[in-house]
């Protein structure tokens, strides 16, 4: 596999927390505001509005400087293309200019990230889209050189801006695109995200044609600039949200590594039903503790069907513009590390026993009530930290041993907005517990030698879970009747900030 030539360097261990912009910074689809592809469900009341979210655009330096005091040196961000090439019409239209002042105001955020000691590492699309580009901009060709001009128009004036205004180094650590497997799957199969009426397997393929193309072109682009630039290289991947689905998470990568080999298309089908029979052994062999109720059952036949689908229905030749971009790619190698999102992977957790009272929003169909009351939601989701431990160490020994960055790992408690509903989950997990189980695997990882390259926590507060103000992921809590402030204990009286910067101190004195 891959050869990975530009292995990132680091001095120290990344202790993160991750964020994305429509989630986090507020000012979205609202009059007068940048609009994205959700702004017609905003409007139409399909979801909630987002608002203000967490307030991070005006309330970022002091969430870094709360970061540098929890011992953190890293900070996952996104940039918005729909603030960055902004339209105010929520409705498809040609190209607009690019706001130069926004671009400044992300170079200020970064720069303000450095001074706190924190590495920026940046996404440059994390789920949306501008509206210009309607919402099934993924289905259109040329969305893969749009995103291309998007980013090498964003990534020279920030680094520009970084260098003549602050005196300070170009920008290091990149995530082009974020969960594409998600972003796919949520738009055309369960429609948990805005789309058109396209959906189906033939659909989600022709997404992914283009979603991949577009990061190889990037990827390209980003080390084609700093190349010519002089400017040391940069670490640039994509990231995945960890699936024990083959077909939904490990297809991505090696379909980026076949730049790699000397695989005759012809041969593609056969080599990815290989790869995920060999991920199939290794998770009988790992041998993790699930607890193997009804819905667990249940869960397994779906993993089953879902993977003889996946075979059957995987076609090479509906990835034809991915194939023309990868082999026209003057680098072989097109993600310099993995960054996976660590959440609840398991398939088989897919079902619970029947709920009916923790929607968000009403079903329109009796088909909609029924599976809504039977599939897992947020505060669902099993907390099983042997799994990651599994995940990091397979992927970076199927890649060559790649460095692994994981880039999400978090846990969902569950509370309205206007906080009529605060409960525990249904295991008791408390995010203080969460943290210090996965933090176990994670020192476990590098005592072991994997090359494990930091770990972002999702997230530094509670934010808008695409839809919803529901689920709380936060480090600090929110009380959204009640403005951003910071809260350092959440409704359960835990105090998870504290928990984590005590976690990085004994990591730290540990290593030394």
């Amino acid at each position: 596999m891959s050869s990975h030539t530009n292995r990132p360097e680091t001095k120290a261990f990344l202790w993160g927390v991750a964020t994305s912009g429509y989630q986090s910074e507020g000012g979205y689809n609202q009059p007068g505001q940048p609009q994205n592809n959700w702004s017609l469900w905003e409007q139409q009341g399909t979801v909630m509005t987002t608002g203000n979210a967490a307030d991070f655009w005006t309330r970022y330096d002091s969430d870094f400087q709360t970061c540098q005091s929890m011992g953190l040196n890293a900070f996952r961000l996104s940039l918005e293309w729909a603030r960055i090439q902004p339209t105010l019409q929520a409705q498809p239209s040609a190209p607009p200019a690019f706001d130069l002042a926004a671009l400044d105001a992300y170079a200020d955020r970064l720069a303000a990230c450095r001074c706190y000691g924190l590495e920026p590492i940046v996404t440059l699309h994390h789920f949306t889209h501008p509206a210009w580009l309607g919402v099934d901009a993924w289905l259109n060709e040329e969305t893969i050189e749009r995103f291309n001009q998007y980013v090498s128009v964003t990534v020279t004036h920030i680094n520009q801006r970084l260098i003549e205004q602050y005196q300070m180094a170009p920008l290091r650590w990149f995530i082009t695109i974020n969960e594409p497997n998600i972003l796919v799957s949520n738009t055309y199969l369960s429609k948990q995200f805005p789309g058109g009426f396209a959906e189906g397997p033939s659909t989600m393929l022709r997404a992914y044609n283009h979603l991949l193309s577009a990061h190889v072109l990037a990827y390209n682009t980003i080390h084609d600039l700093y190349d010519a630039e002089g400017w040391s290289s940069p670490y640039v991947t994509l990231n995945t949200y960890c699936s024990d689905l083959y077909w939904s998470e490990q297809i991505i990568w090696d379909l980026l590594s076949l730049a790699d080999g000397d695989l005759k298309p012809t041969q593609i089908r056969e080599y990815t039903h290989s790869r995920a029979r060999q991920l199939e052994v290794a998770l009988r062999q790992a041998d993790l503790p699930f607890r193997h109720n009804l819905p667990y059952q249940a869960g397994r036949l779906a993993h089953f069907a879902s993977n003889f689908l996946g075979y059957r229905l995987f076609d090479v030749h509906q990835l034809d513009t991915y194939w023309q971009t990868l082999n026209q790619s003057p680098r072989r190698t097109v993600f310099d590390y993995l960054a996976i999102d660590y959440y609840d992977p398991f398939i088989a957790h897919v079902f619970r026993l029947p709920a009916f009272s923790d929607f968000e929003f009403q079903s329109k169909t009796w088909r909609a009530w029924l599976m809504s009351g039977i599939t897992s939601k947020w505060w669902d989701w099993r907390s099983l930290p042997e799994g990651l431990h599994f995940f990091c160490r397979y992927y970076s020994q199927a890649f060559g041993d790649c460095p692994v960055m994981i880039a999400e790992n978090g846990m969902a408690l569950r509370r309205k907005p206007n906080n009529s509903i605060a409960t525990h989950r249904a295991d008791q997990l408390r995010r203080s517990q969460f943290l210090r189980l996965h933090l176990d695997q994670v020192q476990r990882l590098r005592q072991e030698q994997v090359p494990l390259i930091g770990y972002m926590h999702w997230s530094l507060t509670d934010n808008y879970e695409w839809g919803s103000y529901t689920p709380r992921f936060g480090l600090f809590s929110l009380d959204f009747t009640n403005g951003s402030e910071r809260l350092v204990e959440d409704h359960l009286g835990d105090r998870p900030s504290e928990t984590y910067a005590q976690l990085i101190r004994a990591a730290r004195a540990q290593q030394q």
